[in-house]
């Protein structure tokens, strides 16, 4: 349910800030929780083999390529709003103007996002995140992690995929 991915993720947010109130890695100690990334690691894995695999090939046999496509052309277009305000954050007028028309073009003559004409048009797609804005406001990444379900990230950026993902439509 989604009220239980979100104790997960919050769950896991607390850990990720247990871990940057320890303090950052030290050169010689670059994986301060590797045991703990590593049996994590291991999980994922299953996961993986065990329940994702099959449920993507189940969708790729089932699902026409052209469907595909489509949501995955809606659900990048979605995201473009995201890449504008972390574009502004990062004083970074050029990537927002980018992200914006490619939102105004995918939305409208992209019928809702489903077909991408603005990389045909020459918009290319820019990804900008709350984690690399919060790398430009100085905030520091913090020890290596591996988080269950998530996969490899550190402090930063797992708070920026939080905000992401509690504001994210998709």
């Amino acid at each position: 349910t989604a009220h239980g991915r979100k104790l997960l993720i919050g769950a896991t947010a607390l850990l990720a800030l247990s871990a940057t109130v320890s303090g950052p890695a030290r050169a010689a100690d670059t994986d301060p929780y590797e045991q703990t990334n590593r049996a994590i690691h291991e999980f994922n894995m299953d996961v993986d083999r065990v329940f994702l695999k099959p449920v993507a090939k189940g969708y790729r046999a089932i699902t026409p390529k052209p469907v595909r496509k489509g949501v995955t052309n809606f659900l990048n277009n979605l995201r473009e709003p995201f890449t504008f305000i972390n574009a502004l954050l990062q004083f970074k007028p050029d990537v927002a103007a980018n992200a914006l028309g490619r939102f105004i073009i995918n939305t409208t003559v992209g019928i809702a996002g489903l077909t991408d004409p603005a990389t045909k048009l020459g918009v290319k797609e820019q990804r900008e995140d709350f984690g690399q804005t919060l790398a430009v406001w100085g905030v520091p990444e913090g020890p290596y992690l591996v988080l269950p379900f998530l996969g490899p990230s550190n402090p930063r950026d797992f708070i920026g995929d939080v905000a992401q993902f509690f504001g994210d439509p998709a």
